[in-house]
């Protein structure tokens, strides 16, 4: 789907990013529930991957920073740089320009991006939930 160079980046947008905790989307709570914590929301919960004590995603390897389910890790980590976006009339992902210092090496294809996207139930009171952690 996204294919970027973070070899050497400094930045670890799944480390001490704190701007940066990825949602799950509703098909994933159930296989990461152990691994992530509850957002309460005037909309309702959604549920976001835990952090270590140190501020990196749990899955992040600290010596190698490394992911370590990379082949499986969730959509909104697959997608990133890309953000969901649910201002139009069907979901779809705008980028996110904010934090990686190697955007001019991403590779994507914007077809099988929404083709993902496309496979995904958003229920209305979890889009609303969602947008409400645009800045979380």
């Amino acid at each position: 789907m996204t294919k970027i160079n973070c070899e050497g980046c400094t930045n670890h947008c799944c480390g001490k990013n704190s701007f940066l905790t990825p949602v799950l989307l509703p098909s994933e709570e159930e296989k990461f529930k152990k691994y992530s914590r509850v957002i309460k929301t005037s909309y309702g919960n959604i549920r976001v991957l835990s952090k270590k004590k140190n501020g990196n995603c749990i899955f992040l390897d600290d010596k190698t920073i490394k992911c370590t389910i990379y082949g499986t890790r969730p959509i909104e980590c697959r997608l990133y740089p890309f953000l969901l976006d649910f201002t139009r009339e069907k979901p779809t992902v705008k980028l996110d320009e904010r934090f990686c210092p190697n955007l001019q090496m991403l590779h994507f294809d914007m077809s099988k991006i929404l083709n993902v996207i496309k496979k995904q139930q958003f229920p209305t009171d979890w889009i609303r939930a969602y947008k409400t952690l645009e800045n979380y």
